[in-house]
């Protein structure tokens, strides 16, 4: 009786959904596309980052973060870590910064494209921003195991993770749509997320994160992200 009801719950629910699609977004083509998967995108980083934030709050993540960083105990190692502390770097203000202008220069004084380079900063201090606010919020502190890099501030979500996902996933979103040789645009795309990935990584290898910060990072990151992305396709 129960399993007949929540299947025809789902059943209307989806019929909604397509209703929805076909009525409202579809009408715009193209741009109803970005905004569909943008809202499923967005609210599927949204609830993560809701549940994640719950957990913190109610202390309930020890077991997870500690199970997940057990499993960089066998591949520690001094070449690892160096390798580690490079990953990174790439996700410090310094790089960040530095390789943010130099895209706003090309986008806005070779391309032309003022909004790709304003939508580059705005993902950029958006999420840094975002960042600092959401970890005055929760005042988690970070773990308290051997650190091997200094670090400070509080821990949750990562700011290493968020704002690298807000910015290299917007630098490899104006790839996508800007370049047009495939290969090319593949591999630099790929590129980039394969460092977000990394970066979030490294913060948990060398012990300044837990993993459920790297994980809201990215949620909240993607959000933002999400949020950029749709608003540069209202421009254009």
């Amino acid at each position: 009786m129960f399993n007949q009801r929540f299947r025809d719950i789902c059943l209307t629910l989806l019929k909604k959904i397509k209703d929805l699609y076909t009525k409202k977004i579809s009408p715009y083509k193209a741009f109803g596309n970005y905004l569909a998967w943008g809202l499923v995108f967005g609210i599927g980083f949204m609830l993560l980052f809701v549940k994640l934030a719950e957990d913190v709050i109610n202390d309930e993540l020890k077991i997870f973060d500690q199970t997940i960083i057990n499993l960089f105990n066998p591949i520690r190692s001094p070449l690892t870590t160096q390798i580690m502390k490079v990953i990174t770097t790439m996700g410090s203000p310094l790089v960040m910064i530095t390789l943010g202008l130099i895209t706003w220069f090309y986008f806005f004084k070779i391309r032309k494209h003022f909004w790709d380079s304003t939508m580059v900063i705005t993902a950029l201090a958006g999420s840094w921003l975002m960042n600092e606010l959401l970890k005055w919020i929760f005042h988690r502190r970070r773990p308290d195991v051997l650190q091997l890099i200094r670090v400070s501030g509080y821990s949750f979500p990562s700011g290493h993770a968020m704002v690298s996902f807000a910015f290299y996933g917007m630098l490899a979103y104006l790839i996508w749509i800007n370049v047009k040789a495939k290969k090319l645009k593949y591999l630099l795309s790929s590129f980039f997320l394969l460092l977000i990935l990394a970066i979030g990584i490294s913060r948990i290898y060398l012990g300044v994160h837990y993993p459920s910060d790297v994980i809201a990072g990215f949620s909240a990151g993607g959000l933002w992200l999400i949020g950029c992305i749709l608003a540069l396709q209202v421009i254009r």
